[in-house]
């Protein structure tokens, strides 16, 4: 039994879909973040100086906003990777499983002091 290449083309699109949003979604979040603190200068709002339950990349602002323009581009590789496979039809599913090991991973990473 074969799956109708309509179904096929259908699952990746969803699947590529939700990918892309996250990726979007998440690539925007770390680069609004590095934009607001090392281009706009705005850290009045932030802790630095590791004080309190921080991360470890609280130290300083410079420290930050590097850590948010990296994940900032692993997300952007990641969303350029998931547009791909909207367009190729192969590998959505790939896109999508590395999407949610790198949130994890970023979440990971955020308990880190």
């Amino acid at each position: 039994m074969t799956v109708p290449k309509q179904t096929y083309r259908l699952k990746n699109v969803i699947i590529s879909s939700i990918a892309i949003l996250l990726n979007g979604l998440f690539g925007l979040i770390n680069f609004s973040e590095w934009y607001t603190v090392k281009i706009q200068n705005k850290t009045s709002d932030y802790p630095f100086g590791g004080e309190g339950p921080t991360p470890y990349y609280y130290i300083s602002a410079e420290l930050y906003s590097t850590v948010n323009l990296v994940w900032g581009l692993i997300f952007l590789i990641i969303l350029s990777l998931s547009i791909w496979t909207l367009f190729k039809n192969k590998f959505s599913v790939l896109s999508l499983v590395l999407t949610l090991i790198f949130i994890l991973i970023l979440i990971i990473h955020g308990q880190i002091d």
